[in-house]
C-alpha cells in the first residue's frame, strides 16, 4: 500500500420514478428480490463471489428501495476520489445560489500556490477547474502514483483545450468552494445534503483534511462514509436533484455535471467530477451493463456509486483499504454487470417490503478502531524534525508546516503526524499506521519505527 493510492449522458436522462425513501426513515428492503424483478439464486451467486474477493460491502437500490445490502453497509470507509462528486454538488448548489461563477478566473480568484502560477495558468476558469481540463500540470496533494508518471509539462497545453485527471484541479475547487461560500465542504455537506437526505452515518467530522505540504497549498479534503449514506447521494442524482418533493441539488445542475464535457473514447466521457458512460462503453466482457447509459463516481481500491437511469439503480461498492483489501475498478464493473444481469422480470405493482436486512460477508474484518488524538506540543514537533535513515540510499523527514509535524517517505507521499500517546503517531490518510519515536539515554530522538499492517519499517536518525 502506498499512500498516494491511499448529458445528458448519451442522450435525454430517463425520468425516474420519485420513490424516495423518507428523510427521517431507514431504507426499506424488497422482501425477496422476485419482489422487485429480479434473481434471488444469481443475486447470492454474486454476493458469494464479493465475499470470496474480499469486498469491503456493497449496497443496490432499486427504484427507492434496497434490492440487496451485503457486508456491512454502516461502516465508515474512505471515499478516496469518490469525494470529487460530492464536491461538485456542493459547487452546483454554490452556483445557483450565485456565490460562484463558473467563469470566474483562478487570476481574479486570487488562487496562488506554492509553485506560482503563470498568466496564461491565472486564466484557467473554475469551470476548467472542476472539469479537470484546467492546463495547470503541478504537484498536488493525495495524487495517486500514476498522476505524477503520467502529469504533461507544465504549460504543455491551454486552460480548458484538453482533459487530465487531475488532483491539483479537484483541491483547488474544494478550496475555491470554501473561500467563495465561507463554509466548510463537510459541514456544508451534512447541512445541505446529508440532514434532508436522512443519512444515517455521517457526521461533518468524518472529514478530514489531507495536506502535502511540500507539493501545494491546496489540500485534499477527504471523507469516511457509509455504503448506505452514499446510496442516498446517489439516490438524489437518479432523481434529478429531488428528495421528498424539495429540490436538493439543481435540477440543470445534475443534467449538466452528469453530461460529457470530454470525450474520453469509446463512449467514455467526464463532465463536472463525474464519470460518464454511455452504452458499450464499459468493453466486451460487460454484456448487462453495456446495454445502459450511467454515470458514476469511482475512487482507489473499489469506492464506486454507479447511476443507471434507465435501469432506476443505484449500485454502490464499497473497497475495504482500511485493511488493504481494495477492488481494481474492472472487478466493480463485473459487480455491477452480475447484479444487471440477475434482472429476470418487472417488480411487482405492490412489492412487498420489509426493514433493512443487511447480509454479512463471512470474511470481512472488524473495524479499526479509531485513535484518539492528543495535541502535539511545540517541545515535541521540534524534538521530530529532522531526518531518517531508512537504509542507503533511503531516508525520510519529518518537517514542520504550520506548527504540525509532517512525515515525508520518497515514494510514498507526505502525512501529518497525528499523537496518540506519548511518542507514539498514527496518519489520517491510511488508518492503523503506527509510527513511534525511539529515544535514546539522554531522551533525545534517535530514530523511528513505522509500522504498516505487518511491515516494520525501522529508521536512525541522520545527526
Amino acid at each position: 500500500m502506498t499512500w498516494k493510492r491511499c448529458l445528458a449522458l448519451a442522450g435525454a436522462m430517463l425520468q425516474p420514478a420519485i420513490l424516495t425513501p423518507a428523510a427521517a426513515q431507514e431504507w426499506q428492503q424488497y422482501a425477496r428480490p422476485e419482489e422487485a424483478g429480479f434473481s434471488s439464486e444469481r443475486l447470492e451467486r454474486t454476493r458469494q463471489i464479493a465475499d470470496s474477493l474480499l469486498s469491503g460491502g456493497a449496497f443496490v437500490v432499486y427504484r427507492g428501495k434496497v434490492l440487496v445490502a451485503w457486508g456491512d453497509v454502516s461502516r465508515k470507509l474512505q471515499l478516496h476520489s469518490v469525494r470529487k462528486s460530492l464536491t461538485s454538488a456542493l459547487v452546483g448548489m454554490a452556483v445557483t445560489e450565485r456565490k460562484i461563477e463558473l467563469d470566474a478566473t483562478l487570476g481574479a480568484l486570487q488562487i496562488e500556490d506554492t509553485n506560482q502560477l503563470t498568466s496564461a495558468e491565472k486564466s484557467a476558469t473554475i469551470r476548467d477547474v472542476i472539469s479537470a481540463r484546467s492546463g495547470i500540470y503541478l504537484p498536488a496533494a493525495y495524487a495517486p502514483s500514476e498522476q505524477d508518471s503520467t502529469r504533461p509539462e507544465r504549460g504543455a497545453h491551454a486552460p480548458g483545450t484538453r482533459w487530465f485527471y487531475n488532483n491539483w484541479d479537484f483541491n483547488v475547487a474544494e478550496t475555491i468552494y470554501q473561500r467563495q461560500t465561507g463554509n466548510s465542504i463537510y459541514e456544508a455537506f451534512a447541512a445541505k445534503i446529508a440532514a434532508p437526505l436522512g443519512m444515517e452515518d455521517f457526521q461533518a467530522a468524518d472529514g478530514f483534511v489531507a495536506y502535502e505540504p511540500s507539493l501545494s497549498a491546496f489540500p485534499a479534503h477527504t471523507w469516511r462514509m457509509s455504503a448506505r449514506d452514499l446510496a442516498r447521494f446517489g439516490q438524489l442524482f437518479l432523481q434529478r436533484g429531488i428528495w421528498n418533493g424539495k429540490e436538493i441539488v439543481p435540477a440543470n445542475w445534475v443534467a449538466q455535471s452528469t453530461a460529457a464535457v470530454s470525450d474520453l473514447g469509446n463512449g467514455r466521457g467526464y463532465g463536472y467530477m463525474w464519470w460518464t458512460y454511455a452504452p458499450n462503453s464499459y468493453g466486451s466482457r460487460y454484456t448487462a451493463l453495456n446495454m445502459y447509459a450511467s454515470f458514476a463516481a469511482h475512487g482507489s481500491g473499489g469506492q464506486a456509486i454507479i447511476v443507471v437511469p434507465d435501469a432506476q439503480l443505484v449500485i454502490v461498492h464499497r473497497g475495504d483499504t482500511d485493511h488493504n483489501r481494495g477492488w481494481a475498478t474492472g472487478r466493480v464493473w463485473a459487480l455491477v454487470d452480475n447484479i444487471l444481469a440477475a434482472r429476470s422480470g418487472e417488480a411487482k405493482a405492490d412489492a412487498a417490503v420489509v426493514a433493512l436486512a443487511p447480509l454479512p460477508f463471512a470474511t470481512q474484518l472488524p473495524p479499526l478502531v479509531k485513535p484518539q488524538l492528543l495535541p502535539t506540543s511545540e517541545t515535541e514537533v521540534a524534538a521530530l524534525v529532522g531526518e531518517y535513515d531508512i537504509g542507503q540510499p533511503l531516508h525520510v523527514w519529518i518537517t514542520r508546516y504550520e506548527g504540525r509535524p509532517f512525515l515525508f517517505m520518497p515514494g510514498r507521499g507526505e502525512a501529518e503526524l497525528l499523537r496518540t500517546d506519548a511518542w507514539r503517531y498514527t496518519i489520517a490518510v491510511v488508518p492503523g499506521v503506527v509510527i513511534a519515536a525511539q529515544r535514546d539515554s539522554s531522551q533525545q530522538v534517535a530514530g523511528l519505527t513505522v509500522q504498516m499492517g505487518s511491515r516494520t519499517i525501522s529508521a536512525r536518525r541522520v545527526p
